[in-house]
């Protein structure tokens, strides 16, 4: 009984591990894209900057590039990494929405409110042998929920952005939907920087395997615990 009991906890844990996976790793390639285009945008390509070496690179050649015309190809070299970027951030406001709907959709038992307060609940409630691991679920729940306040508010600002030259009342919000969508991209930064060492530190530490589970999906051999 208590075999086949087991077995059931786990098949649900394997149930709910699967969105959450996709979630996940598809989260992950969308903002890593994100991530990218301002990083060639900024730095490595950094367009604005280098209108002295299309100046150079020309004279080299015989010819003559004015600055204002320099400008002009820095301009069309930044608009292209900028079409990208707003290219990945609506497939990514797509997939928000998905996910969004497929949530409200959900069981209210499956859903991530309905977990994180279980999860609150477990951690209240728990004996002082099992308040450890359920410290860990609940600190687990509590950072899905600060990226997901981070991906929508990310989404909403960046979806006014894209819009605010052909919406007057999103024009006149542009300045504080810019600086918002700003300082949201660093805190994501910073999370996914604390995320990725904690990970790690689980791996080298007392979760072993952690990192193979996420990519594959396999459920963990011993006890589930509520994810």
């Amino acid at each position: 009984m208590h075999a086949v009991t087991r077995s059931a906890a786990r098949h649900r844990h394997s149930r709910l591990l699967g969105p959450m996976r996709l979630w996940h790793w598809i989260n992950a390639a969308l903002v890593s894209g994100q991530l990218l285009t301002i990083l060639f945008q900024k730095v490595i390509v950094n367009a604005r900057g280098a209108v002295p070496e299309f100046q150079q690179a020309f004279s080299k050649g015989g010819g003559n590039l004015t600055e204002q015309q320099g400008r002009a190809m820095a301009h069309v070299i930044s608009e292209r990494i900028w079409h990208w970027h707003i290219w990945i951030g609506l497939t990514l406001a797509a997939f928000w929405l998905f996910w969004t709907v497929m949530q409200a959709l959900d069981p209210a038992g499956r859903r991530f409110g309905a977990r994180l307060m279980a999860a609150a609940r477990r951690f209240k409630l728990a004996a002082p042998a099992e308040h450890a691991d359920a410290r860990h679920a609940l600190f687990a729940k509590l950072t899905y929920a600060a990226f997901y306040l981070f991906i929508t508010t990310m989404v909403v600002t960046g979806l006014a952005l894209t819009w605010a030259d052909d919406v007057p009342w999103l024009h006149r919000l542009e300045h504080t939907a810019s600086e918002i969508h700003n300082v949201t991209m660093y805190l994501i930064i910073g999370y996914i920087v604390l995320h990725v060492v904690g990970v790690v530190w689980s791996e080298i530490t007392e979760d072993q395997g952690l990192v193979s589970r996420m990519v594959s999906g396999t459920v963990d051999p011993r006890t589930p615990r509520d994810y």
